[in-house]
């Protein structure tokens, strides 16, 4: 089944960006692309062309499942996880198309 945010992010790519619909992951690979990522080292994730966010979606999800598995921190340092600088999960992005990262936001 398919999160309202990913069928919002595919609803968005086809209205805003026809011709780049089909770039879209889609839920076959979004499936795959969260259960590899929540098989990563503490949920880091670097992706490289994100687009407008669909796989990047998918990524947090998986790195979120990660991040609880191995993440761990302590009370005092609750405020740093998910963050590049405290460890846990987080994903970096990096799209150069300006026309996709006004969809994606």
């Amino acid at each position: 089944k398919t999160a309202p945010l990913l069928r919002e992010i595919e609803k968005n790519t086809a209205h805003f960006l026809a011709s780049g619909a089909h770039m879209v992951s889609g839920s076959m690979q979004g499936s795959l692309l969260t259960t590899l990522s929540s098989m990563s080292r503490e949920g880091r994730i670097l992706e490289i062309g994100t687009f407008t966010g669909y796989a990047t979606a998918c990524f947090l999800e998986g790195a979120a499942a990660a991040g609880n598995c191995f993440g761990g921190a302590a009370d005092d340092q609750k405020e740093k996880v998910g963050s590049r600088d405290g460890g846990g999960p987080f994903v970096l992005s990096l799209e150069r198309d300006r026309r996709a990262l006004g969809v994606a936001s």
